[in-house]
Formats: C-alpha cells, structure tokens, sequence
C-alpha cells in the first residue's frame, strides 16, 4: 500500500516483472541460434564448393586445353622460323607440308600475311582471306583466336582452327593458323580427370562453342537459358545455378582455360556433392528467409511489449509536465495500469510541482514588494531632487551675482537631469532593464525646453534605437548625454550651411555594443574667438571632466574631435552589459564622482 495525495492505493505491479514476461515471448525465437549457426556453416560450404567446382571443371578441361597451347606453341614455332621466307610460296608450303608430316595431331597449316594472303600452307594451294569470312576478321581485327570450322574446306571435316600472331623485328608480321581435328579431342566421360558432368564445353572470346565432350549440336538445350555464354569470358572464374534451355535446374562452372581466348564451361551433374551445394533448393530459400523472419517477430513483440509498459505512459507524463509548464495545472491522478517505477516518477512529479507552485507564489510577492519599493525609492529621489531644483531656482532669483546664477543654473541642469533619469526608473515596468532609447529621447525633450539659446534657434534632432540596458549603465549614459547636449547647445553655431545644428545619436551595433554621438554645427574660429567669454566663475574644463567620468563608468573611451565638415563630435563606443541580479544586494545607482 503506498499513500498519494492522500489516498491509499494498491502498489502496482513492478515494471520489471512486466518487461521480462513479455520480451520472454521476444527471446523464444533465439532458440534457433543453432539453426543459424548451421546456415553460416552452409554458406561457407557453399563458397567452398564453388571454387571447388571450378577447380574440378579446369582439371576436367585440361586435354582441350592442353591441345589449344600445343597448337599455339606450334604457331609460334612455325612463325618465328618461316614467317620470314614467304617470298617463295611454294618453298614455304613444302616446309609447312614437312612439319605437318613431323608433327601429327594437325589437319592444315598455313601462314596468314597482314593483308589476307595464305599463298603459303600445307596444301600448296592459292588462297585468300577474301574467300573466307573468318579469315577476313582476322585481317580486320588481328590477335590470337580459334574457332570451330564442322566442315573444313581442306580436310573436309570438323576441325579447330587456331590462329596466333607472329612477329618480325617487334612488329605485327602475320598469323599462323593450325587445324585441329575434333575427333582428336577428348570425348565422353572417359578422359582423365572428374567425369561426373553432363557435358563440358570450350567457348572462344566470341561465345562461339569449340568442342563438347558430347554432341556440339546437342549441347544448346543443356546450356543457360537466359545468360550469353560470351559474358563469361574474360570474367573471373565463377559457379552457379540457372534454369537451361530445355527448362531443368543446372549448375555451371567457368573457368578460363587461355585467358581472353578460350573458356572451359563444365555442366555439373546434381549428384556432384559441390554441385548440391551451389544449387538452390527449398531449404535454401527458408534459410535466407528465416531471419528476417524472426527479427520481425522479436521487434513486433518488443514493441508491443516496451508500447504498453514504458511509452505510452511516460509519453502521459510528458504531456502532463508539458501542460504543467505551460498553464501551470497540476495534472489528474494517474492511470492504475502505470508500472510501480513509473508511479513513483509521477508521485515525485507531482510533488514538484506543487513545490514550485508555492515557490513561485513566494517569489511573486516577494518580487512585487520588491518592485513597489524600488519605485518609492525612485519617486523619492526624484522628489527630492526637485525640491533641490526649486531651492536652487530660488537662490538663482535672488542672486545679484552673474558667476553664481550661472553655476547654479549649471548645478540646476544636472540636477534636473538626474530627477529626470529617477522618474523613468520608477516608472518602468521591469527595474532590471530600461530602454536607454526612450530615456534619452525624454531626457533632451526636457532639456530642450529648460535650455535658453539666448534667442538663437537651433535645429535639435534626436534618433534612438530601442536598447535594452541596466541601472548601472542607462544612468551613466544619461548623465554623459546631458552634459554632452548642454556642451553641444552652449556652443553651436552656424555651420558652414549657416544652420545651427545640433544632433543626438544613440545606436545598437553588432557583437552586443551601442555607439552615442552628439554632434553640433560650429566654426572653429568662432569658438576659439568667444572661448573666453564664459559666465563669470565658470569652472573651466568641468563638464567635459564628468563626461570622461561617465565614459570610464560605462567602460567606452570618450572621443571629442572636430570633425572634416566643421562639426564638433562627440562619440563613444560600449559594450552591453547583461543583467546580473544579486538577491543579497540592493539595486542601487553609480554615483557621480567627486572631483
């Protein structure tokens, strides 16, 4: 039994317990991780078996392709020794004629000029490759080829016609072509080597069937349905299953017998042992299919499993804490089903939240009774200050005194504008930050209309972007305003345009820093001239010592320059600062130094 809110309730079944019951049903297909086992095994067998019967169809090609390099190698033989007396055609032919005689096993010998001439052969008589199509592609496309010729226009039998390029000083001369009979070949299943194949055939670089060990023109039922048997060549060796021509499963190893001439494509029996292996059966396909199959089961309970205990109930509480941050609602009481892991999550959550909902109710007085008399504070000083600025508007009346009037009203000004800057303290909403933009904007609307031009008319302009600042910089930046825009209207002049100017500039730039420029319309030679004729006791030097006061304050460096129009500017540029309340201090305001 636990106690919430309260309420006695029935401790929930542990989350634990709920997760093991049903990821069990996610776990019972591991049973047949054996199986697996036993399938990676297969597969491994199988590759074995692959190159296993291609090593068995290179063994049982050996004779065809023992024949194929005998015969190159008598090319060769006879090209590097004759290929340069065929001048003399019937020379040539006697001696082709003689090593025909030595040399037993070949039908016809001749030798192939780079322009089709085969004036000398075995048979002594005229012939060209014009009249042989075969012969021609040669002339066309040179290299080391061989063909099957059923019906030789010679020996007027099945031959192999090998055909190998020979050479003169490194450069193409011609080709010499031998003629194998076919009936000297290997044939049926009685030559050395596996004899366990349906049939095993030889392929030239065209594709073009060269000998069968059983029938040539039987072989095509027996061979790949859909696969062009000149694919093969210059492939690496392969094996693999397809459906033949005459529609039965097969399998097929190739192997190049002389690469980039001729290929050996050995067509396996299925009692081969290697040949069982590669073919694809039933037992196969489930093999490959079962585990897709369970990892669909396993995620499927998973999901199911983990869905009903852990997420769709902690996606409530997400929705709740989301609700809670948003209108502040504490949530309704839970759903019976929540596992007990997750109850106590809410209980907690709950318990939270009503914590903070006090803690917040706490700091709301606590910060309304700290607004409200920061506000006093500030509307008292502003009082206070202008009860100073009446006093001393009393003493300016009755002063005799021009030096004392004049630094009274001076005194009077910076007093005004500290009652000025109080007023809009106490009259913002948040005391943490204040827009510098609307108070500077107020602060010379007032000073204007307190300022006396003595009858000069002066065209005051003020732009201000709206910045969010602190106490401790929008009063410095007031107070520098102030004694900068009275500086400015004491001394402005007719500019060069013979308007007197005065421009106030306060402007957000970028990487958190603001820009204050008050500039106003003077000739130089004019102010140098009327420097002197200050009100009587007028302390030289003060408002600009206090404006490099309040530059220091707000961590920018002061600049006073005329500028390349006749202007005189002053301009400085600083760094925001970010509000940093500290409970255990009171807000309090930079005071002016004392000089």
């Amino acid at each position: 039994m636990k106690s919430v809110a309260g309420v006695w309730r029935q401790r929930p079944t542990g989350l634990a317990a709920r997760i093991i019951l049903f990821l069990s049903l996610a776990l019972v297909p591991i049973g047949v991780v054996a199986y697996f086992q036993t399938s990676k095994l297969a597969e491994e067998t199988r590759l074995r078996s692959q190159l296993s019967l291609v090593a068995l169809t290179e063994a049982a090609a050996l004779g065809e392709r023992e024949t194929v390099l005998r015969a190159q190698g008598g090319a060769q033989a006879i090209g590097a020794t004759l290929g340069q007396n065929i001048d003399d055609p019937q020379r040539c032919s006697d001696q082709l004629a003689g090593y025909l005689g030595a040399s037993p096993g070949y039908s016809f010998a001749g030798i192939m000029t780079l322009d089709g001439d085969v004036s000398c052969n075995s048979r002594g008589v005229a012939m060209n490759a014009v009249d042989f199509p075969r012969l021609q592609r040669i002339v066309d496309q040179p290299g080391a080829t061989a063909w099957l010729n059923r019906s030789g226009p010679i020996s007027q039998r099945s031959v192999i016609v090998v055909a190998q390029p020979y050479f003169i000083g490194g450069e193409l001369a011609g080709h010499v072509l031998l003629s194998v009979p076919s009936v000297l070949l290997p044939r049926g299943h009685d030559a050395p080597g596996p004899n366990d194949f349906h049939d095993l055939i030889t392929i030239n670089e065209q594709g073009e069937i060269l000998t069968s060990r059983t029938d040539v023109e039987q072989v095509a039922g027996m061979l790949p349905a859909d696969l062009d048997l000149q694919s093969l060549v210059g492939a690496k060796a392969q094996s693999f299953a397809a459906r033949s021509a005459d529609g039965e499963t097969r399998v097929y190893a190739a192997a190049p017998l002389v690469p980039g001439m001729i290929h050996a494509v050995g067509i396996w029996s299925r009692e081969n042992a290697e040949a069982q292996a590669i073919s694809v059966d039933g037992l196969a396909v489930m093999a490959a299919a079962l585990p897709f199959m369970m990892w669909a089961a396993s995620v499927i309970v998973a999901f199911l499993a983990v869905n009903r205990l852990v997420i769709r109930h902690i996606k409530r509480l997400s929705r709740r804490m989301r609700a809670f941050a948003v209108s502040r609602r504490v949530p309704a009481l839970r759903d019976e089903a929540m596992p007990a892991e997750l109850a106590d999550m809410e209980d907690d959550f709950l318990d939270m939240a009503d914590a903070i909902l006090r803690d917040e109710a706490q700091q709301e007085n606590a910060l309304r009774e700290k607004t409200i008399l920061l506000k006093e504070v500030h509307h008292r000083v502003k009082n206070n200050l202008q009860l100073i600025s009446s006093i001393m508007n009393m003493q300016i009346r009755q002063s005799r005194n021009e030096e004392t009037r004049a630094i009274l009203q001076r005194l009077q000004d910076r007093v005004r504008s500290l009652a000025t800057i109080h007023r809009n303290l106490y009259q913002t909403e948040d005391l943490g930050h204040v827009n510098a933009g609307l108070l500077l904007k107020d602060l010379v609307g007032q000073m204007e209309q307190m300022s006396e031009v003595s009858g000069r008319r002066i065209n005051l302009t003020v732009a201000a972007d709206d910045i969010e600042a602190v106490p401790d910089q929008a009063v410095p930046l007031s107070l520098l305003t102030a004694e900068a825009m009275t500086n400015a209207m004491k001394y402005a002049g007719p500019g060069i345009d013979g308007v007197t100017r005065v421009a106030i500039r306060l402007a957000r730039l970028p990487g958190g820093r603001a820009e204050l420029e008050v500039v106003n319309s003077a000739r130089r030679e004019d102010v140098a001239a009327t420097s002197d004729q200050r009100a009587p006791g007028e302390i030289a030097g003060l408002g600009s010592k206090l404006m490099q006061a309040f530059a220091t304050q707000l961590g920018g460096t002061l600049e006073q320059q005329w500028t390349e129009h006749g202007d005189f500017r002053v301009h400085i540029v600083f760094a925001l600062v970010e509000f940093t309340p500290d409970p255990t201090t009171p807000e309090r305001v930079p005071n002016v130094p004392d000089f």
